[in-house]
């Protein structure tokens, strides 16, 4: 009991000041959105912008994280010397690749971009591949820095991987506030790239001295790392891409209503991420070591207890952004501009509330969804929550178009609600049917055993 106190407060000061961080973070990155849309206004320019980041955006989802999802685990299971033996040759190996794909998407972007946005106009598809090729610059450092935060958060070092985010983040605020008058869009898209880049350059010390002879062992782990990503990246290919749908419908729609549902939902996915890096990212080791000790019932209780803070927090955050959204510009927070000058003005702004509302089902309903699926990688599976996830993204694919031609705008954002809310509860049901079984095993055998990490006979 003792044990369990000292790693319940462990968790609970690791989760508060990664949440700080990520908050800190996040609000930095959302001032840089907002500062951007604000002077340059909702239009061409900024639709093209948001436009640009879909390529960067696609490897992201389909690649970085399914490979972060996967090497915290593995790495987390794994003896530190093992550890110090792979880090040099997976960096190599992985920044290598992806410095190629970046290269063939360089050139093939001008295809790519009027497949995306079709509905653009001539000028504004010119200037969303120039803005394409800025961004896909940052893939590199996105690739590094995912496979550096993994070694750290293996090690249970969450804090300095959020505090390289806040760092560079703040950083690029002050040269877009500087410059941003005279770069334009563009030079918004370069503070991008160094704010995605720049954290990796923090996080080199996670790779230490060169081991000797330590090709074989990477190769070994690579075949195994790609042996868990392949459920992975063909489910995310097909279940989390689905802002490119957003933004091909968008282009269709008038000038700045892609920026605005992308500046609304940002918000939401920020505030997500505050909860995921605070509450679920300080447990995923855990969950691994507890699963591969097969102590299903305090892998259970952890989950359960995480899932009752998540579901409790995003309310609050609804509540508390809802209250924004109704009387922020009454207070003052913001104000609108004028047509023409640029800026937001009070149309756009009231576009935005009703987008905000119409797209609460992702804020109240990503923070558990994201555990759910962390607590099946944590134990090794990666196939169930493909396959809800895909049923999910399904769902949602066919409400968007239903949504696009019934109310255009509002119309997308309500069926990005209902696909989030689709997704938990599928997921909610597949983790309940997958651990009860064990629980009940756990029940059966001598009491204790599974609380301990001893498997009952039964399991072995």
């Amino acid at each position: 009991q003792a044990n369990e106190s000292r790693r319940r407060n462990t968790f609970l000061s690791a989760g508060m000041i990664l949440s700080l961080l990520t908050a800190a973070q996040l609000l930095s990155s959302f001032g840089i959105q907002w500062y951007t849309v604000a002077h340059l206004g909702a239009g061409p320019d900024t639709d093209a912008l948001y436009a640009g980041t879909t390529l960067l955006q696609l490897l992201s989802v389909v690649v970085m994280d399914p490979l972060s999802f996967v090497l915290v685990p593995l790495l987390s299971a794994r003896p530190e010397d093992e550890r110090r033996r792979l880090a040099w040759p997976l960096f190599l190996g992985v920044g290598a690749l992806v410095a190629l794909v970046t290269l063939v998407l360089y050139y093939a972007a001008p295809y790519l971009v009027r497949v995306m946005v079709p509905g653009f106009s001539e000028a504004t598809t010119h200037l969303t591949v120039d803005l394409t090729r800025i961004q896909l610059t940052a893939l590199i450092g996105v690739a590094c820095f995912t496979l550096l935060s993994a070694f750290y958060q293996a090690r249970d070092r969450f804090i300095w991987t959020a505090g390289a985010l806040l760092l560079c983040s703040l950083l690029g605020w002050w040269v877009l506030v500087k410059a941003l008058s005279s770069g334009g869009v563009r030079l918004a898209a370069w503070v991008q790239v160094f704010v995605l880049s720049g954290p990796a350059l923090l996080l080199l010390k996670a790779l230490g001295a060169w081991v000797p002879g330590s090709f074989p062992g990477a190769i070994t782990c690579l075949r195994e790392v790609g042996r868990r990503m392949r459920p992975l990246v063909l489910s995310a290919a097909f279940v989390r891409t689905g802002f490119v749908a957003d933004r091909f419908l968008t282009s269709f729609l008038g000038a700045g209503s892609l920026v605005m549902l992308e500046l609304t939902w940002r918000v939401l996915a920020a505030v997500v991420r505050i909860f995921n890096q605070g509450f679920v990212t300080p447990v995923v080791p855990t969950l691994a070591k507890l699963a591969q000790a097969r102590a299903w019932e305090e892998f259970v209780a952890l989950c359960r207890a995480r899932l009752v803070g998540v579901a409790g927090l995003s309310a609050l955050a609804f509540v508390g952004l809802s209250t924004v959204a109704i009387f922020g510009q009454s207070i003052g927070l913001w104000s609108g501009g004028q047509p023409g000058q640029g800026g937001i003005t009070s149309q756009e702004m009231a576009t935005l509330r009703m987008t905000f509302f119409a797209c609460a089902g992702g804020l109240l309903c990503g923070g558990v969804n994201h555990l759910l699926v962390n607590a099946f990688y944590a134990e090794g599976e990666t196939s169930i929550p493909a396959r809800v996830e895909a049923v999910a993204s399904l769902g949602g694919l066919a409400l968007k178009a239903l949504g696009f031609l019934a109310g255009g705008l509002l119309g997308i954002a309500v069926a990005i609600s209902l696909q989030y809310a689709l997704a938990g509860m599928l997921l909610a049901t597949a983790f309940y049917r997958r651990m009860l079984p064990r629980l009940r095993e756990c029940s059966s055998g001598p009491v204790g055993r599974c609380v301990s990490g001893e498997p009952s006979n039964r399991s072995r």
